[in-house]
């Protein structure tokens, strides 16, 4: 891939450095989101497939200062982001950064307790193709479907071990089915929606490795106030860390 810069991003009210590319691709609310979905304890393996250029990871280490998490990606100019963020925000020995393929991770099969991704929304091919190599990625994935992803994430982890995400809601239906499929059993569903009475946009999934089936919804998460209005205060908390 050409060479494309990065751009220092102050976030959480300065509280934390991100790195992403100066144009394209920039990282949106839903990593945030997912972010603050994610529960982990000190002692589990947590690893992040697709890690971009490191929110969600970055996010998890600042809210928690004992985890460490693996940050999986492939992308040159993702992997100089997640190096930059390491170093100004001392993450040195608890964020682990390993360039690979998520469809072929170095780990053992059944060792991982916790991972958690924001995989592409689209389908590849599907709506508008961005001018962006950066965005397309982010978007549609490169040669990767939704069962790729699904699949990967169950190899890894162990039985009871979870998966946290975050999809569309309009193709919940389909990662459903995909989750079951791969012995992934949806144990938690927050719908996100952009202002009280909208549709519901995404979906916060936190799945079970192995577990029975019942499944809590939990209330709805509103980004927003009203339309075109202020953040509602628990997302703003979010962005103030």
């Amino acid at each position: 891939m050409d060479y494309i810069p990065v751009k220092e991003t102050p976030f959480l009210k300065g509280k934390l450095s991100l790195f992403q590319p100066e144009k394209g691709y920039r990282f949106a609310i839903d990593s945030v989101l997912l972010a603050n979905f994610v529960k982990l304890k000190p002692s589990e393996i947590a690893v992040e497939f697709g890690a971009g250029c490191g929110v969600i990871s970055s996010i998890l280490l600042f809210k928690n200062k004992s985890a460490k998490v693996f940050a999986v990606e492939k992308e040159e100019v993702f992997l100089k982001c997640l190096k930059l963020s390491l170093q100004k925000n001392g993450f040195e020995n608890r964020l682990l950064i390993i360039k690979a393929d998520f469809m072929a991770p170095p780990f053992k099969d059944n060792s991982v307790d916790v991972v958690f991704l924001n995989p592409p929304y689209f389908k590849t091919g599907a709506g508008r193709k961005s001018q962006n190599k950066i965005e397309e990625v982010a978007r549609r994935g490169k040669k990767s479907d939704l069962v790729s992803w699904i699949k990967a994430c169950s190899r890894v982890l162990k039985t009871g071990g979870k998966l946290f995400l975050i999809f569309t809601a309009l193709r919940l239906a389909e990662l459903f089915f995909c989750l079951k499929s791969h012995k992934l059993e949806p144990k938690e569903l927050r719908l996100v929606y952009s202002y009280p009475g909208s549709e519901a946009k995404l979906a916060l999934i936190k799945c079970v490795k192995g577990a029975g089936e019942e499944l809590r919804i939990l209330p709805p998460l509103f980004i927003y106030e009203y339309k075109k209005g202020p953040y509602t205060l628990e997302v703003e908390k979010m962005l103030n860390g």
